[in-house]
């Protein structure tokens, strides 16, 4: 783990002083990182005091978890520090970083805009570039006839946008990533979780807050009277203010505004050892759970290291049966092994590694595809060639 002051690498290994490290990555809030550190011979209240504009460049790894030899690194991001104390007796340091660019006028600075004849891509893409922050968006072209942007940060704005239309929004490495849930929900599981993989689990259903159908107005351009539209049914029915620009695009915002609203109709949290094959955004199959199992969406995963003890808590919601119908089962048997992608990696060797012959680097490819070409495409490419490209610190399952 690195901290960072100014641009300048203060200190690169802190592990002799963590006592512990919570680190949350999450769908609906920004990525957080909490460290708990000794500061017995008083370097941090002094030399190694943090600053404004200090970044903290987090790692985890596992050394010889399943088997010896083996070694798994996530990369968390990099995190601004956004607050920090002393206490004492014992002499221990709290550093708390949040995701984020390290131009913090992002999330702080109110701005004015009106936008005309533009898509949501191109708009995130203004924005993006306003803070150096390369934009990766996973979603369909959506036209914005106009839009307001009426004293309001950067951050707060986009957000209330990508809601609008179903959107997810995450800052993640000097990235702005977008994605479309109702595709994200669509995609393969990367492994299935089991009740004896946890050591506690809850789950928790309720109808209270969830909706059958919205209602959405439009201006009809050649009578200029409203036009409702309504998404689904009338059981249970979602009123929203959101105006739309035309009957596609009400219906759009009805759909993006049930699926916001029934999220989290059904969820799942777990509490387990360490899986980093497990990260927001992907999904999984739950088997064994009785009812309640299916395919999950990962919402937030919170690691919790100690010097005695490592533990994940995942919090899952259950994806709407509608869009779980187009889910496969994952290609793996089993739950798989978790692998981590190391540099000069490739799926040929891997192959050779884990099975003994390289000519199941396909099997390992198709069990991974989604993430591996997702990569590809963070990476600047159009696809990963058959997962010919593949990048370090990529978590990869490996079918059993």
């Amino acid at each position: 783990m690195s901290l960072i002051y100014n641009g300048t690498e203060a200190y690169s290994e802190l592990s002799p002083y963590l006592e512990q490290i919570t680190y949350t990555d999450s769908v609906d809030e920004s990525d957080m990182i909490s460290l708990e550190l000794s500061d017995r011979d008083l370097k941090w209240r002094n030399a190694w005091i943090p600053r404004k504009g200090d970044v903290l460049i987090p790692a985890l790894t596992l050394e010889d978890w399943n088997y010896e030899g083996e070694k798994m690194t996530i990369q968390c991001g990099s995190f601004i520090v956004d607050d920090f104390g002393f206490s004492s007796s014992p002499a221990i340091g709290n550093i708390n970083g949040v995701s984020s660019p390290v131009n913090t006028g992002f999330k702080e600075t109110e701005n004015t805009k009106t936008w005309e004849a533009a898509t949501v891509q191109l708009i995130a893409g203004e924005i993006a570039g306003k803070y150096g922050l390369n934009l990766i968006y996973e979603a369909q072209e959506i036209a914005v006839a106009k839009i307001e942007q009426d004293k309001r940060t950067d951050s707060d704005f986009l957000k209330t946008l990508c809601e609008k239309y179903g959107l997810g929004l995450k800052v993640f490495y000097n990235r702005l990533v977008i994605w479309d849930y109702r595709e994200y929900f669509g995609r393969t599981p990367v492994t299935e979780i089991k009740p004896e993989m946890c050591s506690k689990w809850s789950y928790r259903s309720s109808m209270q807050g969830t909706y059958t159908g919205a209602r959405v107005s439009y201006k009809n351009p050649k009578t200029k009277k409203m036009v409702d539209v309504l998404v689904g049914t009338e059981e249970r029915l979602y009123k929203t203010n959101q105006k739309a620009d035309s009957e596609a695009d009400a219906r759009l915002i009805g759909e993006a505004a049930i699926r916001n609203a029934n999220r989290r109709e059904s969820t799942m949290q777990l509490t387990m050892p360490p899986q980093f094959l497990l990260m927001a955004t992907l999904t999984v199959r739950l088997n064994g759970f009785g009812q309640m199992d299916g395919a999950y969406f990962i919402e937030k995963v919170t690691h919790q290291i100690g010097r005695k003890a490592y533990v994940m808590q995942v919090l899952l919601s259950r994806i709407p049966e509608g869009d779980s119908e187009k889910i496969s089962a994952p290609t793996v048997t089993g739950t798989g092994k978790a692998y981590i992608v190391q540099k000069g990696d490739n799926l040929w060797d891997l192959s050779q590694k884990f099975y003994g012959t390289p000519s199941r680097c396909e099997e390992i490819y198709r069990a991974n595809k989604d993430r591996i070409e997702t990569e590809a495409r963070e990476h600047g490419k159009s696809n990963s060639s058959n997962g010919y490209w593949i990048w370090p610190g990529t978590p990869l399952n490996i079918p059993l």
